[in-house]
């Protein structure tokens, strides 16, 4: 896209009113106001990035995935008013609250993603914290599925834990517990890829037979995930930047665009 063109949606950003409404159960809203309203600021910052690096002519389609209550879709609505926009959960609720709220469609979610059909193609797919609840597994069946749904030269925008995570843990707070911990840590130094489930989420071992079973925790490395995504055919990665998404998840853009395509 043109960066004059994404300069302009930018600026109609800024000249619009973000939504205020938040939802009882929004877990998300816990933190605070001021750290949610700028964290969701900070992934339309990454999806307009990614944007201006890709080949995707204007926007006509979003799907933000998983919405959750709203803490990006709302400033996905601000910035693309008009746009059809798919906001896609596990929670019903928080899907239809999204679509309600933010003049969209819900569509409602399956633990194994690569379940489920959308009624559509999109140019951008937002995936805020997503892959980084997921096995290597998951991960690598999830992102071709979404890479599926694009339309030609559409991008994902995808998040993720990478090194500044083990900062966190060990500095911050405890993404999970210390003993679960050790174990991530250990697959990450060795293969680029850890994982654990939380406390009580079965089974340890993932495979075709036991997707959607189990949610955790994953640590990448960043040159894992380039390795990853160039297994991708048809694709092309446009960035990986670490700390982009409110200065703690590392943030990966891949395109539907073919990186042999000849000149």
């Amino acid at each position: 896209m043109d960066f004059s063109a994404v300069g302009e949606l930018f600026r109609r950003y800024e000249e619009a009113a973000v939504s205020q409404d938040i939802a009882p159960d929004d877990e998300m809203y816990q933190s605070g106001k001021e750290w949610y309203f700028s964290v969701g600021a900070s992934a339309l910052r990454c999806i307009l990035h990614g944007l201006a690096i890709s080949c995707v002519p204007q926007v006509s389609s979003i799907l933000d995935l998983p919405c959750g209550h709203g803490r990006v879709a709302r400033h996905l609505r601000a910035a693309f008013p008009g746009v059809p926009i798919a906001f896609a959960d596990l929670s019903r609720s928080a899907a239809d609250f999204c679509a309600s709220r933010f003049e969209g469609i819900a569509i409602y979610s399956e633990p194994d993603l690569s379940r489920v059909t959308f009624p559509t193609g999109y140019d951008v797919i937002w995936v805020g914290s997503l892959f980084t609840h997921l096995d290597l597994y998951r991960t690598k069946i999830f992102l071709k599925h979404l890479v599926e749904q694009l339309n030609d030269n559409g991008i994902v925008v995808a998040t993720f834990h990478g090194r500044w995570s083990v900062e966190v843990q060990n500095r911050y707070w405890q993404l999970i517990d210390s003993r679960l911990w050790e174990k991530i840590l250990s697959d990450y130094e060795e293969t680029g890829y850890g994982y654990c489930p939380y406390p009580g989420s079965p089974p340890d071992q993932l495979s075709e037979s036991t997707v959607g079973q189990s949610w955790g925790i994953s640590l990448v490395r960043a040159s894992r995930m380039v390795e990853l995504v160039s297994g991708l055919e048809g694709t092309r990665l446009l960035a990986y930047t670490e700390r982009g998404w409110a200065d703690n998840h590392d943030v990966l853009v891949l395109a539907k665009t073919d990186r042999l395509k000849p000149w």
